[in-house]
């Protein structure tokens, strides 16, 4: 789907939730919960989907090979691409990585434009080793930052995830009403809506090498 800057609130959220659920005047659900809800909801939306793209860039230097994109803000959820100086480079797993450069390049001093890059907690290395300087673009999706009880802050997810987050909190607050029904009907269409943004983003999205492939400098 195509990204635009949300503009669904906190208060659009309230208003609906408590419409449904039959309390308006809040005497059950308190504001407090909803907020909490909404967070989790967020959170779930874009860990199971990539709803919020970002792009960053950060100086890649000669001969140092690894760089921590725990710094980069909005926090990354998953990476989408690395280019350097506008040349993609690709990525592999760790094992594919490790292999490749046990072949290769053991003691890890081969300088070169780089051919791939792996992660590994919080950190990508590149393979070889950068031969010269670059500006490193990352596009990713962001995780989603947390609102608070105020009314006009907007949602961190683009505004086709509103009824998303809506099932989600209407969800829980069944579940702390004890009506089984009415959650198990509301988590149905969470999770099948997630399903489907899950499939979409997998089909758009083209991140890693076929299995097993091994890199060898010529």
């Amino acid at each position: 789907m195509t990204y635009s800057n949300p503009t669904k609130t906190v208060a659009q959220v309230y208003a609906y939730v408590k419409r449904a659920f039959g309390d308006e005047s809040g005497v059950q659900l308190t504001d407090d919960d909803i907020v909490r809800w909404i967070n989790d909801a967020q959170h779930e939306i874009a860990e199971a989907a990539g709803v919020i793209p970002a792009v960053a860039t950060m100086s890649v230097t000669a001969g140092t090979p690894t760089y921590s994109l725990t710094s980069v803000t909005p926090l990354i959820n998953s990476v989408a691409s690395i280019s350097l100086d506008g040349r993609r480079v690709g990525n592999i797993n760790v094992a594919q990585a490790e292999e490749s450069i046990s072949l290769r390049d053991p003691d890890g001093t081969i300088n070169d434009h780089p051919m791939f890059w792996y992660s590994w907690a919080g950190s990508i290395t590149f393979w070889p080793n950068p031969v010269q300087n670059h500006t490193m673009s990352i596009r990713y999706f962001a995780k989603p930052t947390d609102i608070t009880t105020t009314g006009t802050d907007l949602l961190t997810v683009p505004d086709y995830c509103f009824t998303d987050v809506v099932n989600y909190v209407l969800m829980r607050a069944y579940e702390m009403d004890e009506n089984p029904q009415m959650m198990a009907a509301k988590q149905s269409e969470f999770a099948n809506s997630l399903a489907e943004r899950g499939q979409s983003e997998m089909l758009s999205q083209s991140m890693t090498y076929e299995t097993g492939t091994v890199y060898e400098l010529n």
